[in-house]
């Protein structure tokens, strides 16, 4: 059977049925492109605590910390890096910068803005699943937000922050009635942006040379939501993959993270999409550890206080031993090799306020993973976060020699 029979809209009407089969990994995986890859970043507003996420040695068989042990099985599949950020100060207001390494201030100079790594990746794989990027969080980033997505123009992309929504975005599919009137407001939005076009472009005759600078990111702003109109307009009605997971109920982080990862796990393997973030919010519940109902950020000023730095580690390791149970899972299902799995920060120090030596691991993507990369700590030598993420988009497929600040690749994982 060919590739084109097993496409799922083509296989139906072969059969001569019109019910929605159920999701088949065989047909799936016979379907996809056999070099298909997929991105998942996992982030949290108030990075780590240092002795308990970096290794005190370098190299594979470097003895993991605390906040690692989940990590054990999987060595030789990832890799945790120090010594990297994006050489900027700020605390808090600098977190945004994470996943592009660029300030907001700044990137109407840059060639690509402050695009981040997963709406990057989108661009580069829009069309070819139903969801070019999933951006999502546990739960409400009251007391802290990653600001983790930005658009090439400029603008921060939400995250869906119930799991019941992502769960029904993904495997739920509308009514003929429902679907008939989304393409009837494509069509309509359309239009509307075709004559907003028109008009601005008509306008810019008339506009000094700075007016005309604003216009274009405005038209920028427009060209996206045209393309992102475009790009679900063909999804409308093509059946969603049907999975035996029933709706999940919404509730606290610690309740929310691991179906979170479960549905993003899902959803790589359904190829509903390539490209995946999870935002840990600043609202974590840390009844949900069994810690004192005071909010991760208070924990996070812990000011060298025992008690309070005991309450972070185990946050912390919570993250973390749900990043690792995803990264087996992903193992299992065949999938890392092709998954660049990214989990970090854009604060470093939570109780410094520092946004240096960022807490930084890669797992999967085919790279020879070393457990723990030392990079020059002295300034002068110091190599910048995007220089890995560079690398990332190379591996990712992308022809490209510059991401943000890169001033290189990251030859260690060769």
């Amino acid at each position: 059977m060919t590739t084109q029979l097993l496409s799922r809209r083509h296989f139906l009407r072969a059969a001569g049925v019109t019910v929605a089969l159920p999701w088949l990994e065989t047909f799936a995986r016979t379907a996809e492109p056999a070099k298909a890859q997929r991105f998942v970043c996992v982030a949290n507003p108030f990075g780590m605590i240092d002795d308990a996420f970096f290794p005190g040695e370098a190299g594979v068989n470097a003895k993991l910390p605390e906040n690692l042990q989940a990590f054990e099985s999987l060595r030789g599949g990832f890799t945790v890096f120090s010594n990297l950020d994006h050489g900027i100060s700020g605390g808090h207001a600098a977190t945004h910068v994470f996943l592009s390494g660029v300030r907001t201030q700044e990137a109407g100079v840059m060639p690509a803005g402050n695009i981040t790594l997963d709406q990057f990746f989108a661009e580069a794989n829009a069309g070819r699943t139903r969801f070019p990027v999933l951006n999502t969080s546990a739960g409400s980033n009251n007391g802290g937000s990653c600001e983790l997505s930005w658009t090439r123009s400029g603008v921060l992309v939400p995250a869906e922050q119930k799991v019941s929504r992502v769960y029904r975005k993904l495997f739920v599919n509308e009514s003929a009635e429902q679907a008939a009137a989304r393409s009837e407001r494509y069509d309509r939005q359309g239009s509307i942006l075709d004559a907003v076009t028109a008009q601005a472009r008509a306008m810019n005759q008339r506009l000094s040379s700075r007016d005309r600078a604003k216009l274009d990111q405005y038209l920028t702003s427009v060209r996206e939501v045209e393309i992102a109109i475009q790009q679900e307009q063909a999804w409308v009605h093509r059946p969603r993959p049907t999975v035996d997971v029933k709706e999940p109920k919404d509730g606290t982080v610690t309740e929310q993270l691991p179906i979170l990862f479960d549905l993003i796990a899902l959803a790589l393997q359904t190829d509903s999409t390539r490209v995946a973030t999870i935002e840990v919010p600043g609202g974590f519940d840390a009844r949900g550890v069994g810690l004192e109902p005071k909010g991760y950020h208070a924990y996070s000023h812990h000011g060298k206080d025992p008690k309070l730095m005991a309450g972070q580690r185990r946050i912390e390791k919570y993250q973390l031993d749900q990043l690792a149970r995803f990264i087996g899972k992903l193992q299992e299902l065949d999938l890392l090799p092709t998954t660049q799995v990214l989990f970090g920060s854009g604060m470093g120090d939570g109780s410094a306020h520092t946004n240096r030596n960022l807490p930084i691991l890669l797992a999967g993507g085919g790279y020879k993973h070393k457990t723990h990369i030392v990079m020059p700590e002295q300034k002068e030598r110091r190599v910048p976060l995007s220089n890995l993420y560079l690398t990332m988009v190379q591996r990712f497929g992308v022809e490209a020699d510059r991401f943000g600040h890169s001033t290189g690749t990251v030859g260690e994982l060769a």
